[in-house]
């Protein structure tokens, strides 16, 4: 029937997310504490459950508190098992989140072993990455306070593994039930980090980037003395001019300065798509996309942009 449906623990456990949902991402970690602060030891009575629940701004009835109770009494004191509990409602990482933390995490450490700092991490947070704050709903500075709350302890702790960040982060995967997408927009936005997407949903040959690169061409022709070699050259050294950090590569951003000098007037959508078709993890190396784009085509080269 349909009144034991939602009385099943798991059904109560989702609810319980979806409540943390619509406080923030930072809810799960506010609510542990106050479950801390009402219980005795790491148990928890009926009352004190509902107390420290409704005090985080978590409301459930009477019969779901009991339900919850008996589930998660561990050694039948008839008390609610904080640790169980907590675990229980963190859930499991969906195999898309935990590749784009996996992803995460490689992005912030640079010298790839497999540690990062928490200072550094936090220094590369990109609070106005977040979705809430792209659509003005939430300051920069409250998305960075709750991330600090998400990552409570990791201060201390200092230096983490993968293990580490992802224990914290099971933190914030309680609070975004069933929504991969919005869990990955979250955390892709906040790092900068774009997902790999399974399939690529634009190729070179698609004809929207063939037409764009061929405009491309033909600008830098117009703009090459053509009798003093070569026009490989013009396109290289106006990326190597827009290369703000001399990395070889270029970012979007430098990339749309690029076409913008030479006057490639295409809309922005196409342009991004086409910079995304030649980029990986958001960085375009323009040594191999110039030599690809004016190589003949019937020379086989030997590189990834012909995969």
């Amino acid at each position: 029937t349909m009144t034991t449906q939602g009385l099943q623990p798991q059904d109560i456990l989702q609810e319980i997310r979806v409540q943390l949902l619509n406080i923030g991402e930072h809810a799960f970690v506010d609510m542990m504490l106050m479950m801390k602060e009402f219980g005795k030891g790491d148990k928890l009575s009926k009352i004190e459950l509902m107390n420290a629940l409704t005090k985080s701004g978590i409301f459930l009835s009477l019969v779901q508190l009991s339900t919850l109770v008996r589930a998660f009494d561990v050694d039948g004191s008839g008390q609610l098992d904080v640790d169980s509990f907590s675990k229980a409602l963190q859930g499991e990482y969906s195999e898309r989140r935990l590749r784009l933390l996996e992803m995460v995490f490689n992005k912030i450490d640079k010298n790839g072993n497999k540690k990062i700092e928490y200072k550094e991490m936090m220094e590369q947070f990109k609070p106005e990455g977040h979705p809430s704050v792209k659509s003005s709903l939430l300051s920069a500075d409250v998305v960075k306070d709750r991330m600090k709350i998400v990552f409570d302890g990791a201060h201390k702790k200092g230096w983490l593994d993968f293990e580490d960040f992802k224990v914290y982060y099971a933190r914030m995967n309680a609070t975004i039930p069933n929504n991969d997408d919005l869990f990955c927009e979250v955390v892709g936005g906040t790092w900068g980090v774009r997902e790999k997407e399974e399939k690529k949903t634009i190729t070179r040959d698609d004809p929207k980037v063939k037409t764009m690169l061929e405009i491309l061409k033909e600008k830098v022709r117009q703009k090459s003395n053509t009798h003093l070699g070569n026009i490989n050259t013009t396109l290289y050294k106006l990326f190597k001019f827009f290369d703000r950090n001399k990395n070889e590569t270029v970012t979007l951003a430098e990339w749309m300065q690029v076409l913008g000098r030479l006057g490639v007037t295409v809309g922005k959508e196409i342009a991004t798509e086409v910079y995304y078709v030649f980029a990986v993890d958001d960085e375009l190396e323009y040594k191999e996309f110039v030599e690809w784009l004016f190589s003949n085509p019937n020379k086989a080269l030997k590189h990834r942009f012909l995969s």
